[in-house]
């Protein structure tokens, strides 16, 4: 059997560095890592990570499904991931749950925290101390499934999840293809309501400052006709932004951002006139190998995608509803390093917008009112590699970039000087997003 080099590396490599984690003893309760002298304020403060691929996990010389301290949730599930809490305090809790996991939010009074579905028909809510399992939240049924993200309103007292439709060849009515945004009680997961997201395929949702407003990312991609499946490149009908009323489901704007290959997956908001949305485009092997050709030194397969599926660039969008004006942030040279745009935050104390590009191991600042590149890291530089998920610490000073599959390093909001005494190096076995708590 032929061995490609994406599978060793996320094969091979992966199990290497699930068994050096091993050693070290990570464990759902216990594990306590040394830590030098961490701020006041900092000393509760958790940061929550969706682990991906828990089957290349260990723990007491078993892997975690086998585990009764970390399998306690999952028995008799098919689908399951894991989830890492790391607190600043230098404890760390595992566990796995019963979803096909992507993004992970927790409430603003942290009574309760969301492990959001992509994909998958369930979603689950937990206890963000213990990470004990709290609820199981079906989907919509009858071939809906999770669009991956949620936010939190009143405080925590609601919490809305986006969900997918049916997934269907494209047939020229649009509104076949919208997905919805699932109102549910946050302890319970029972849906109350539910609004179209007036969207194809939605994922990222984010809640605006005012709390008016959801601003919904909408891939706009539907599978082929011929095959069933989604293509490369993706077939898009229609991406877009929507902005949605929250007390009504009124669909307030939508801007089309891009139509054939260019999906809009993730987003950051702030007022109207300060969305920030990261838009993704697939090539084939041979789309690759074109855009590289000039890459002189020896550079490894992207570990974060599957073979076949290559990031190719694609801008990252601002957008001012207020005036329906769509601009392109970055020139040509930054473009260049815009390959799969993962996570993005908008800090408004400093009018700024922060996005990770783990392809590039790029991590990107954006004036939020030009749209320009302010600063942009090689995280390589600082020793972290495919940047992935990004938050803010509940300190109001520092930000938090997480790698892929290892180590969150800390950085100070508005300097984006890094504060290499409150990094902690904990192993997540492949993530997308974070927030913290």
């Amino acid at each position: 059997m032929a061995v490609d080099r994406r599978s060793i590396l996320t094969g091979g490599a992966l199990l290497a560095l699930a068994g050096a984690a091993t050693t070290a003893g990570p464990s759902e309760a216990s594990a306590q890592a040394k830590v030098k002298s961490v701020p006041k304020e900092l000393k509760k403060t958790a940061v929550y990570v969706p682990g991906y691929f828990p089957d290349h996990a260990f723990a007491n010389g078993k892997p975690l499904a086998s585990n009764r301290r970390f399998n306690r949730a999952i028995r008799g599930q098919a689908v399951y991931k894991m989830l890492t809490r790391v607190g600043f305090d230098g404890s760390i809790r595992q566990t796995l749950l019963p979803v096909a996991a992507h993004d992970v939010e927790v409430a603003p009074d942290r009574s309760i925290g969301v492990l959001c579905s992509m994909d998958g028909e369930q979603h689950t809510a937990f206890d963000p101390e213990t990470l004990e399992l709290a609820a199981i939240g079906p989907s919509l049924g009858d071939g809906w499934h999770g669009g991956g993200h949620a936010v939190y309103l009143d405080g925590g007292k609601t919490v809305i999840l986006s969900e997918r439709a049916p997934s269907l060849p494209y047939q020229g009515k649009l509104e076949r293809h919208y997905g919805r945004l699932t109102v549910r009680d946050p302890k319970t997961l029972q849906i109350t309501e539910a609004y179209s997201t007036h969207g194809i395929d939605p994922h990222d949702i984010r809640l605006t400052a005012d709390g008016k407003y959801i601003v919904a990312a909408n891939y706009g991609s539907t599978i082929s006709a011929k095959t069933g499946k989604f293509t490369i490149p993706r077939g898009v009908v229609q991406a877009s932004i929507t902005v949605v009323e929250v007390s009504s489901g009124k669909l307030v704007d939508k801007r089309i951002t891009g139509r054939d290959e260019t999906e809009l997956r993730h987003l950051a908001a702030g007022r109207l006139d300060r969305i920030f949305a990261i838009q993704a485009r697939y090539g084939s092997d041979r789309d690759d190998a074109r855009q590289l050709r000039d890459e002189d030194v020896a550079y490894e397969a992207d570990v974060t995608t599957d073979p076949g599926y290559n990031y190719m660039s694609a801008a990252t969008l601002k957008y001012d509803a207020s005036r329906n004006r769509l601009t392109r942030m970055g020139d040509a040279k930054w473009t260049k390093l815009m390959r799969h745009g993962l996570s993005i935050r908008y800090d408004e104390r400093h009018d700024e917008a922060i996005a990770t590009y783990p392809t590039t191991h790029r991590v990107m600042v954006f004036d939020g009112a030009t749209g320009a590149v302010s600063n942009s890291l090689d995280t390589r530089t600082v020793g972290l590699r495919y940047p992935a998920g990004a938050t803010f610490l509940p300190d109001g000073k520092h930000y938090a970039i997480t790698g892929h599959w290892e180590n969150m390093f800390v950085f100070e909001r508005g300097t984006h000087r890094l504060v290499r005494e409150l990094c902690l190096y904990p192993v997540f076995f492949g993530h997308s997003h974070i927030t913290a708590a």
